[in-house]
């Protein structure tokens, strides 16, 4: 069972987005502490989306509940291909009068969840991307160290 909805192309969008994931968490019993790191990646790409894709139609979302976490599908018909797993990397060593700018969103995401995938169909202009997250698994009776004690990543 998975929960979609579809946004208009805007920034405005955002806050709606993020009611959408709230609501579809508390319906399917994904874990909360999930959110802030999925309502990042699904901010980073919509806007991605909206800014540098030339389609006109509304994006969808799909949320699919996993065991241990969630599934989000981002559908953006109209638009041309720009596979995100094929981005390049982000130099983070080299100091910041040396870099590039952009690509500092994407190189997050891939630090944050756990897959993304890319599919683009010509016959319909479709770009979809799909991304995974899941809360870690700890051993039985392994203690969790709290936030900003270790270098956890999300």
């Amino acid at each position: 069972m998975s929960t979609v909805r579809s946004f208009a192309r805007s920034v405005d969008s955002l806050a709606r987005i993020f009611e959408f994931s709230a609501e579809a968490f508390a319906r399917h019993g994904i874990d909360p502490g999930l959110l802030p790191s999925v309502d990042f990646v699904l901010e980073e790409l919509f806007t991605n989306m909206i800014k540098y894709s030339r389609g006109d139609a509304d994006v969808q979302i799909e949320l699919r509940p996993l065991a241990g976490g969630v599934e989000a599908t981002l559908a953006d018909r109209g638009a041309e291909p720009f596979d995100v797993t094929q981005a390049p990397a982000v130099d983070t060593t080299l100091p910041i009068e040396q870099r590039r700018p952009g690509g500092l969103g994407l190189h997050l995401i891939r630090r944050m969840v756990d897959s993304i995938e890319y599919e683009y169909r010509q016959e319909d202009r479709q770009s979809r991307i799909t991304f995974r997250k899941t809360a870690p698994i700890t051993a039985p009776g392994a203690q969790v160290a709290p936030l900003g004690e270790d270098d956890a990543d999300d």
